[in-house]
């Protein structure tokens, strides 16, 4: 089985080497047993990334074996024939360590202020990830597009892994679904959404690939929160968090389980944040989370699992909760106890 983490993005803007800390968790990450580790996107966020690539490109030179991704990239919003420069650029610096992970974000203001459009979403990744491929394949390429066109070309630097940098492609919706069993390496399935949900997307996926002809791979992607015991994150955090986390759900949900919880909510219930985790996140003691990616596995046939350590807050100054010690206590604790007992 697969783990892979997001990394938080913690910096200290006084320091020469301001994310000191946060390439330090990386190296902790690949020393635990992680297999690869991820950034987030986004623009005109604090706490967030407008340019995970370059951040990336630093992540591998200070590590020799953890892959690094995207989880996700805003592909619709940017030119893929340079989004595929730069991941290629990537893929040389780490020997061929880089995936890349997209999706089609949720605020149309991206979209305006980089010339794109937010309508036009699905139609420009379907356009980018075709030209992905074909660019990273083929040399002295040409291609002729709704919104992209070139006339014969070779984009240098070429990549290491054949035929192409692996591209994770992330949607719930069952045409995203589809677009990834058909254009994608592996569909990142969540991190919101309820274990019952994602086991109605798996078979939604699954049966595309079939329909395609395509390998059904897969990342399941949660949001997470690990201590020594169980009451140590029910008592001390998780209220906390799930409530940074239904703030940011109600910008961006999509499905209609998800908006029968918030009209519970709405509607003046008491909905506990252990009941709102249960279903969606990895949390509690190491036990709680193995038993829990268990049930994952049991359900969805899940075979690599993300975990996002209090992520999930873009609005917020650093986007998850969590200072250096707290993270690198939590990526330790799941390396040595979660990791360990799927060997």
């Amino acid at each position: 089985m697969k783990f892979s983490l997001s990394l938080p993005l913690l910096r200290d803007l006084s320091s020469p080497d301001p994310f000191r800390e946060t390439f330090e968790l990386a190296r902790i990450a690949e020393e635990v047993g992680f297999d690869t580790a991820t950034i987030g996107h986004h623009h005109f966020l604090p706490g967030n990334m407008a340019d995970p690539l370059t951040f990336l490109t630093a992540v591998a030179a200070r590590t020799e074996t953890l892959r690094v991704g995207t989880g996700i990239f805003q592909l619709p919003i940017h030119n893929p024939v340079r989004v595929a420069e730069q991941v290629a650029t990537i893929d040389q610096i780490s020997g061929g360590r880089i995936s890349l992970g997209v999706g089609l974000g949720w605020w149309p203001l991206e979209y305006e202020v980089h010339g794109s459009t937010f309508g036009e979403r699905g139609a420009r990744m379907e356009e980018a990830l075709e030209i992905l491929r074909l660019v990273w394949q083929g040399e002295e390429t040409a291609y002729e597009g709704r919104f992209w066109s070139f006339p014969e070309l070779t984009v240098h630097p070429r990549p290491v892994q054949q035929p192409n940098p692996p591209l994770w492609v992330a949607g719930v919706a069952d045409v995203a679904i589809d677009r990834a069993a058909r254009l994608g390496d592996a569909w990142l399935c969540g991190p919101v959404q309820s274990i019952s949900k994602a086991e109605s997307m798996v078979g939604t996926y699954r049966a595309a690939c079939d329909r395609h002809a395509t390998t059904p791979e897969w990342i399941l992607r949660r949001y997470a929160w690990i201590a020594p015991t169980r009451a140590g994150v029910e008592d001390g955090v998780l209220p906390a968090y799930v409530d940074g986390l239904m703030e940011h759900w109600r910008e961006s949900v999509e499905d209609e389980e998800e908006k029968a919880l918030f009209a519970r909510i709405d509607a003046g219930e008491d909905v506990s944040a252990a009941e709102i985790a249960d279903e969606r996140l990895l949390w509690g003691s190491p036990d709680d989370v193995i038993a829990q990616i268990e049930r994952y596995r049991a359900r969805t046939g899940a075979e690599h699992v993300h975990a996002a350590f209090g992520a999930g807050l873009p609005g917020s100054g650093q986007a998850s909760m969590g200072d250096f010690e707290t993270q690198a206590a939590m990526i330790r604790l799941y390396g040595h106890e979660v990791i360990t007992a799927f060997a």
